[in-house]
């Protein structure tokens, strides 16, 4: 009797050891959204996970119901989404492009999101067809983030059609999108954007512009040029100033020639910035380039009149004297 008692027993813990839902490979859909859409922090962390791996696990059972999902909205349920779409994987992608067009907006945003996920080029013709229809600007976003990730030269024109839209956020999104192409188009389009008269949305094309491929650096090194060769009065002296920091990303021979053409400049402003951007270079892509850029700095100080220029110029030196001293 104590035998079968202590096998019962064993028996017993045994079954209680395994997951929750690995045991009912009928369970509640419904029950496993819920608790998978819990936030995962603490004692919800494994529950969370093994109700994901559930819904996974019943097959096509479980992507039908996924799929009913789609227009959801809150956050929590999105992650939901996401881990359960990445583990039904490229076996949900037929779904997702069938969907690509749905009724609903929050689903179209999904469902982009999702295939950008997947990252399979095969959905940006169809992506591509909605986002040229597609009223929401949330989904349309979502679109063309993933166009963009794929680098689809035919959504430039979308792109830059939504960099003018009227909300900040929605241009300062756009930015970036921009930014993962080097045409003159996508190029010119982020150099006009240095002129937005919303900081972050200028900060924005600044980073995609300098952290773009050598090719489109060199078309903002083309257009500071062009800057400097026009009449004080006409030029720019904002986009000017934005740009020198992204040509001194640069390692072109026509590099330090601008720089020291915009350390010369009548604006104390740009003359400012571009010592701090002279810095810049010498540290990193002109660290080979014979240019003392100590001593030019040292000759325009001992000129300077301006107190910002001074300043500035002061701590560009400064700043390479660091550097050479480590």
């Amino acid at each position: 009797m104590s035998r079968t008692r202590s096998s019962l027993l064993t028996l017993l813990i045994a079954l209680l050891a395994v997951p929750a839902f690995a045991q009912e490979p009928g369970a509640d859909l419904d029950e496993l959204w819920r608790v998978g859409s819990l936030w995962q922090v603490g004692d919800n962390r494994e529950p969370v996970d093994e109700a994901r791996k559930a819904i996974i696990a019943a097959g096509d059972d479980g992507l039908k119901y996924a799929l009913t999902k789609l227009d959801i909205a809150d956050t929590l349920q999105i992650r939901c989404l996401n881990a359960v779409f990445a583990g039904f994987g490229d076996s949900a992608f037929d779904d997702l492009v069938a969907n690509i067009g749905h009724e609903s907006a929050n689903a179209r945003r999904n469902v982009a999101d999702l295939l950008a996920r997947l990252d399979d080029r095969k959905a940006a013709e169809p992506l591509l067809a909605q986002a040229g229809l597609e009223e929401n600007r949330g989904a349309r976003l979502a679109q063309l983030a993933a166009l963009s990730k794929w680098q689809v030269e035919a959504a430039v024109p979308l792109l830059i059609e939504i960099s003018g839209d009227t909300a900040d956020r929605i241009r300062h999104r756009a930015t970036s999108l921009l930014g993962a192409y080097s045409s003159q188009d996508s190029v010119t389009r982020l150099i006009a954007m240095l002129d937005d008269s919303v900081y972050y949305v200028r900060d924005g094309a600044q980073g995609a512009l300098a952290g773009g491929t050598p090719q489109a650096r060199a078309l903002c090194l083309a257009s500071l040029n062009n800057q400097l060769g026009l009449p004080g009065a006409q030029q720019n002296l904002q986009r000017l100033r934005l740009l020198l920091s992204v040509i001194a990303t640069l390692a072109d021979d026509g590099t330090p020639v601008a720089l020291r053409k915009a350390l010369g400049h009548e604006s104390g402003a740009v003359r400012g910035e571009a010592s701090a951007a002279l810095v810049a270079w010498k540290l990193g892509a002109g660290l080979l380039h014979e240019l003392d850029v100590d001593a030019l700095l040292k000759s325009a100080i001992d000129k300077e009149h301006d107190p910002f220029a001074k300043a500035a110029m002061d701590k560009a030196r400064t700043k390479l004297g660091e550097a050479d001293a480590k």
